[in-house]
């Protein structure tokens, strides 16, 4: 034992010098190649003579040009080459590999091969593999296997090897701590030191301590949609993100990181997950939530309710027969089928307006729309119009330009207008200079207009969706002018399509989803509409449902099925988060527990402290009291329901502590010490000590609160502490 270990640090320490090296190569380099790459261009500057004379000196200059383009090319790929370089060695300096396998290949009997893994693979300057990358085919035994007699698959070929010898090391550095050698996932030391430490203010990847459920998940490259339910703590968002840099790392030649967007729960968990991937060497894809997603597609003539007022609605109150029905997947293909069937009319459009005057009516425009094709479909149609009213502006432009009105008030226009108009003052008064100030002008003057056009501003969206409505329910829907709800910006979105221009995204390859169970049919609906090529990782939780805008997972299956998407089903029931105490509290509040059957890693720990109270003087005493014996270094969140709560808690107790509230408008990431929060906010994020507000009979009661206990419990790693006024909660009670 005492022989293996002083070989492992030995092998270590020389592999770090070997990085040490690498890292000084490469900044020699860079600084080389920055002062060579100066240099070069000050000659260029120097040497370079333009002559546009004559066509045969342009030429000459435009093959100049040509050359210190190339150059330059080629001096930005090779700097952009070694900063690769120097990057992944700055990223394996402090932990060079965490794990080692031992291979016997089948046709090549006794000959053992050691592979050791790391974030990233190292080479070094005598070409030897000294570290491979997690993301290796060969890896792929590291973290799915046990020992023995397995295989792993390379290029689309299953090779056939004996697994010896699974280790994990924990290093420091230069420095090897210790090092376990393990048979299994589920057995891991490193995995068990690792879920000890405190929580950090950011998500930390989990490359080391990938188990093999997650890794069948990460490396899943077939199926069309991978629809996931976990247990909460169980890993699902590490997933996820080691999953994006595993697809970044296996299509790196085809897949571009823009390609891969990444559905979150809000924008707090956003900047919450934001280091993981660049700290595995890979960009983050575009990051959004479904309210940015419908603020970005919806037409600028109407304002979105902002994210705070949807997630509270949607948090605390019941839906009304109105939100169901928009949410619903029927009324969306209502919506869909009735656009192919139903003759549009004169009052289907509005007039074009400049300076509160009507330029275009209605009428005018339907009757260009009467015009198109019969036989095109009703977007390709008003896209049709769409190009008849810009070129019809642009003849009216062309010819107005061209009359000597319109010469003589460009020549009559004072100093002020001609540089408010022109940027500058007229010298040329030739004809042909005032014609083409006189055009210049006149779209400035009917720059509105063109947006109009452009943004299909004389198509009655609200008309054709509360006309779809009446149809569909025999009732009229009510759209606020002001503000439309999220419920109404998708459904606008969806009639956008419809009628004007599409929303679909064809390049997007991935989409993937976390918190599924969240979002509406609806959503799901036009989540899949815009992005017709992507594949699909849908991640979540049915005991998380705590919106109104919940869907089971049943309802996505069905979904995606139906448009004849192969649906793959994974199950995430091992907790990682939460110590034992607390996960069997939140494993008492699932839906379907006979159903599930949870593994600890962690089975002991603090238990859940209960604290009843008798009225609210006591009942904030006894918070001042966990609060006094927080520890500052750890992370302690005081969660609520809403942020009306969370501020009337933080009213009472900043003044005796030093307290971070967050609400949306906050965007940071809590961190160490005290902090308040909505439980909307609170999703998907972990904290040392949780503290629930109030935990009573009355303010626990329906269905969702019971998924809301669910969910605000299984955030705490190592205690939860229950105070209430009065009378537990029925769901807390035995």
């Amino acid at each position: 034992m005492k022989k293996d270990f002083n070989n492992e640090q030995t092998r270590l320490r020389t592999v770090y010098e070997e990085l040490l090296e690498a890292r000084e190569e490469a900044m020699n380099v860079l600084h080389v190649h920055h002062t060579e790459g100066v240099s070069r261009m000050n000659e260029f500057d120097r040497d370079m003579s333009l002559d546009m004379s004559n066509y045969g000196d342009q030429l000459d200059s435009f093959a100049q040009i040509e050359i210190r383009n190339r150059e330059i090319d080629q001096m930005n790929f090779k700097h952009d080459s070694w900063n690769r370089k120097l990057e992944q060695v700055e990223r394996l300096l402090p932990k060079a590999y965490f794990g080692r396998i031992d291979v016997e290949y089948a046709d090549e009997k006794g000959e053992i091969e050691e592979f050791y893994l790391g974030v990233n693979s190292f080479i070094n300057q005598e070409d030897e593999y000294r570290v491979y990358d997690w993301r290796s085919p060969v890896a792929e035994l590291y973290y799915n296997q046990e020992l023995g007699e397995t295989s792993y698959v390379a290029n689309g070929k299953a090779i056939e090897v004996d697994l010896k010898r699974r280790r994990q090391f924990q290093i420091d550095k230069d420095i090897l701590n210790n090092y376990f050698d393990s048979a299994v996932a589920i057995e891991d030391e490193l995995l068990i030191h690792a879920l000890e430490g405190d929580s950090t203010q950011y998500m930390q990847d989990i490359t080391a301590t990938i188990q093999k459920e997650q890794n069948a998940i990460i490396r899943d490259m077939t199926s069309q949609v991978l629809l996931v339910n976990g247990i909460a703590g169980s890993g699902k968002t590490s997933a996820v993100l080691q999953r994006i840099a595993y697809l970044l790392y296996q299509e790196r030649v085809n897949l571009r990181a823009e390609e891969v967007v990444l559905f979150a729960p809000n924008p707090v968990f956003m900047n919450y997950i934001s280091q993981v991937l660049p700290n595995l060497g890979e960009k983050n894809p575009t990051n959004m939530t479904m309210h940015y997603l419908l603020k970005k597609l919806l037409d600028k003539r109407f304002t979105l309710e902002n994210e705070e007022t949807m997630l509270e609605r949607n948090t605390l109150l019941e839906a009304t027969d109105e939100e169901v029905i928009l949410r619903s997947k029927e009324f969306f293909d209502f919506i869909l089928k009735n656009a192919q069937e139903t003759e549009i009319t004169a009052e289907d459009f509005r007039d074009l307006n400049r300076a509160g005057k009507r330029v275009l009516s209605k009428e005018k425009i339907f009757d260009i729309y009467q015009q198109t094709p019969k036989t095109a479909s009703p977007a390709q149609r008003v896209q049709a119009v769409a190009h008849h009213l810009e070129e019809r502006y642009d003849r009216m432009i062309f010819n107005k330009a061209r009359t000597s009105e319109y010469h003589d008030r460009i020549l009559q226009l004072t100093e002020e207008q001609q540089e408010k108009y022109f940027g500058k003052l007229i010298e040329d008064t030739s004809k042909r200079n005032i014609t083409r100030l006189a055009e210049q002008f006149l779209r400035s003057h009917y720059r509105k207009v063109y947006q109009q056009i452009r943004r299909f501003s004389w198509v009655d969206f609200e008309g054709f969706l509360t006309r779809n409505y009446r149809e569909y329910t025999g009732k009229d829907l009510s759209i606020n002018d002001a503000q439309v709800s999220l419920d109404v910006a998708l459904l606008l979105v969806l009639i956008q399509h419809t009628y004007s221009k599409t929303v679909e995204n064809r390049e997007v390859k991935y989409v993937l989803i976390d918190e599924v169970q969240d979002y509406s049919q609806a959503q799901m609906e036009l989540i899949q509409l815009i992005f017709p090529r992507a594949k699909f990782t849908l991640l979540g939780d049915e005991n998380q449902a705590i919106f109104q805008t919940s869907n089971s997972f049943a309802n996505i299956k069905e979904s995606f099925e139906q448009k004849d998407y192969q649906v793959t089903l994974r199950n995430l029931l091992t907790s990682y988060r939460s110590n034992g105490p607390i996960t069997q509290l939140f494993e008492r509040l699932a839906n379907k527990r006979e159903e599930m059957t949870i593994v600890l890693v962690r089975e002991d720990g603090s238990k859940p402290q209960w604290i009843e109270t008798k009225n609210k003087e006591e009942y904030l005493d006894a918070l001042a009291a966990i609060f006094k014996n927080a520890s500052p270094d750890e992370a302690t969140a005081l969660i609520t329901k809403d942020t009306k709560e969370a501020e009337m808690l933080y009213r009472k107790l900043n003044k005796q502590f030093l307290v971070h509230l967050f609400t949306q408008d906050t965007r940071q990431v809590p961190g160490k010490g005290l902090n308040i929060l909505p439980i909307s906010l609170a999703k998907g994020l972990e904290f040392d000590h949780v503290i629930i507000h109030d935990v009573s009979k009355e303010h626990f009661a329906s269905k969702r609160d019971r998924h809301l206990l669910y969910t605000m419990i299984s955030r705490a790693m190592k205690s939860v502490s229950l105070p209430y006024m009065k009378e537990l909660t029925e769901f807390l009670k035995d």
